[in-house]
C-alpha cells in the first residue's frame, strides 16, 4: 500500500503525454476527436492539451495532462497547516493550557492520518479524468478507420 500510495503522489503532480495514431482520415477523426472532447467539457482535476502531428507520413494525436494549476497549492497549504498544528501542539503542551492540551495533538495527528487520503483521492480524481478523456479520444479515433 506504501508504494501505491507514493506512485499516487508521484502521478499527481506529473506532466503525461500520451500518442495516438490515427487511422485512415486525419480531417474526420479531427472532426470526431473534438466533438468527443467537447461532449466531456473541461476538465477540473489536470490541464489538457491535444496536438496533432505527422510523423512518417502518417498522422497522430499527442494528448498531454498536466497537473491543475491548484494541486501544488493545495498539496503546500496541507503541508502549512500539518506544520502549524504540531508547532501548536508543541507549545499548548509546553504551557499547559487546559483542554488544549489535549485537543491540539489529537488534531494534529488526525491532519497527520488524514493526509495521505487527501492526496490518494486527489490523485484517484486526476486518474478518472484522464482515463475518461484517453477512453473518449480513443472512441473518436476507432471510428476514423
Amino acid at each position: 500500500m506504501p508504494s501505491e500510495m507514493r506512485r499516487a503522489a508521484k502521478a499527481l503532480v506529473a506532466s503525461r503525454v500520451e500518442t495516438f495514431e490515427v487511422p485512415g482520415n486525419a480531417d474526420g477523426a479531427r472532426e470526431r476527436v473534438a466533438g468527443a472532447l467537447a461532449e466531456l467539457g473541461a476538465p477540473r482535476a489536470l490541464r489538457y492539451a491535444g496536438a496533432w502531428n505527422t510523423v512518417e507520413g502518417r498522422a497522430t494525436y499527442a494528448a498531454t495532462f498536466a497537473p491543475d494549476a491548484a494541486t501544488p497549492r493545495i498539496l503546500n497549504l496541507i503541508g502549512i497547516v500539518i506544520v502549524l498544528l504540531v508547532a501548536g501542539s508543541a507549545w499548548t503542551i509546553a504551557t499547559g493550557t487546559g483542554a488544549f492540551r489535549f485537543l491540539m495533538p489529537m488534531l494534529a495527528i488526525f491532519a497527520i492520518l488524514a493526509m495521505p487520503i487527501v492526496v490518494a483521492a486527489l490523485a484517484a480524481r486526476r486518474e478518472a479524468e484522464e482515463s475518461r478523456i484517453t477512453r473518449a479520444i480513443r472512441r473518436a479515433l476507432a471510428g476514423a478507420g
